[in-house]
């Protein structure tokens, strides 16, 4: 009996020698010695997608809780799940605006400020504004000349969405997109921002030229939550926009 129980002691002192030796040659380590606890999911997320609906909540980054040897994500079962928004139904009226020399159609009720030149923008009453953010719309006119190519256009495009990001703590755009607006060659592009105080922002921009001396920019900018029943009125104000009769 004592013999038996020395050659097991000799067997395991054996096998603990054998194992510091590969672990001083740079063998494998036991995976136990080095568990991770937590580790954060990268994701890539595409803002041409909607807020609204639980599948944000999938694309959401989290912390993921590993078990055993090999790493298996756990995910919380008391993760929260976004309420979805109600989608939003709007009345719509004429605007005119005869210093941009343009009407279209939009959401009626919208404050209208005609102060800035070369500018025409719309602001949702305070009585309607959602998640404390209230949609703007610009329509704004830029003089450009007969040089001016769809390549410029795309790398306008670019340096205003820059421009913009640069208001918000976590901004991220998708792929410029060719749309003709008042018929002329067009590109847009969709943005999701966060502001500082973790409002999620929506929003599109589009340009186009619209003569040799003019280009015309649409954009809208609209709480996160609620952004398919915003883009109704981008899509009212994309399919009506026309410039007045000349006199």
């Amino acid at each position: 009996m004592k013999k038996h129980v020395m050659l097991c002691v000799l067997a395991l002192a054996l096998t603990l020698c054998v194992f510091a030796a590969a672990q001083a040659e740079g063998g494998q380590v036991s995976p136990l010695d080095n568990l991770p606890t937590a580790e954060p999911t990268q994701f890539s997320y595409n803002p041409a997608s909607e807020e609204d609906g639980a599948a944000v909540a999938a694309a959401a980054p989290v912390n993921r809780i590993y078990a055993g040897a090999t790493p298996i994500p756990i995910d919380p079962i008391d993760m929260p799940t976004p309420t979805p928004r109600p989608e939003l139904t709007f009345t719509f009226g004429e605007y005119v605006s005869t210093k941009l020399g343009l009407t279209f159609k939009s959401a009626v009720g919208y404050e209208i400020n005609e102060n800035i030149s070369g500018k025409y923008i719309l602001t949702e009453p305070a009585a309607a504004v959602k998640d404390n953010y209230p949609c703007t719309i610009t329509l704004e006119i830029s003089g450009i000349t007969k040089t001016y190519t769809a390549n410029d256009l795309k790398n306008d495009l670019a340096r205003f969405l820059e421009n913009e990001g640069a208001s918000y703590t976590t901004w991220e755009t998708y792929k410029a997109a060719s749309k003709k607006l008042m018929n002329g060659t067009g590109y847009y592009n969709n943005y999701r921002g966060v502001l500082a105080d973790g409002t999620i922002v929506r929003g599109r921009v589009h340009m186009a030229i619209i003569s040799d001396s003019q280009r015309l920019t649409l954009h809208i900018s609209c709480p996160g939550w609620f952004n398919s029943s915003y883009m109704k009125i981008y899509d009212a104000i994309h399919s009506s926009i026309k410039a007045l009769p000349q006199e």
